[in-house]
């Protein structure tokens, strides 16, 4: 009984110095990612919230748009001053796309632009990351989006032609979405559904990816 619990379960092997050290350097790397990441997802969400709030409030999806690119362009300075990575990860990325909203918004003089917004960016990004796979064996988009998946090995070109039938998805998803939801209806759409969907069906995505060690090797020389 002693030995059962030194070992573990009953019929588990002990782990060998070698394998723990792996294991804990497995740990190490990933919480040192999730420290940076951190600050820079947290920055994302308040953005989304923020786009929400003022747009529930105001009624206005423009003023939103415009309110939230203020604040995007904010963290952009703020950047500057403090050593946390504030842009990292999908942050920097959610600023742009506030500002584009802001920006189709404008210059259409229409707030429906910027329910469209996500449909055009998202088949716009979703075929340049389509034709890399195709035409290059994702060794562009799909390599760079590799680094972000430590410890799971994946095939680089099935990583960027999943990643790329996701954007189409919810590129469409969106657009039925504003064609077929009220105002109020579709910004409860992109602020709580949208994102938590996306995430959803990119673990399909990632199981679709895997790869041999092998390949994933070949994937992290690229």
């Amino acid at each position: 009984m002693l030995l059962e619990k030194e070992n573990g379960f009953k019929g588990q092997e002990p782990m060998a110095p070698q394998d723990q050290q792996q294991a804990q350097e497995q740990q190490q790397r990933e919480a040192a990612q999730w420290a940076r990441n951190k600050p820079s997802l947290f920055v994302d969400i308040a953005l989304g919230l923020l786009f929400f709030a003022v747009g529930k409030i105001t009624g206005n999806l423009t003023t939103a748009a415009l309110v939230g690119a203020g604040a995007g362009l904010a963290v952009v300075v703020a950047q500057r001053f403090v050593k946390a990575d504030l842009l990292g990860g999908l942050a920097m990325f959610g600023v742009f796309t506030l500002l584009m909203s802001a920006g189709f918004s404008l210059w259409f003089q229409d707030e429906r632009m910027v329910q469209l917004k996500g449909s055009i960016l998202g088949v716009l990004i979703a075929s340049l990351i389509l034709a890399d796979a195709l035409f290059n064996r994702g060794r562009y988009f799909g390599a760079r989006l590799a680094r972000y998946l430590i410890g799971m090995p994946v095939d680089a070109r099935r990583l960027a032609l999943g990643m790329a039938v996701l954007g189409l998805t919810m590129a469409g998803l969106n657009l039925l979405a504003t064609q077929w939801l009220s105002k109020d209806a579709w910004l409860t759409y992109t602020t709580f559904i949208d994102a938590p969907l996306a995430m959803v069906l990119g673990f399909g995505v990632f199981r679709f990816a895997r790869a041999s060690p092998e390949a994933a090797l070949n994937t992290r020389r690229t």
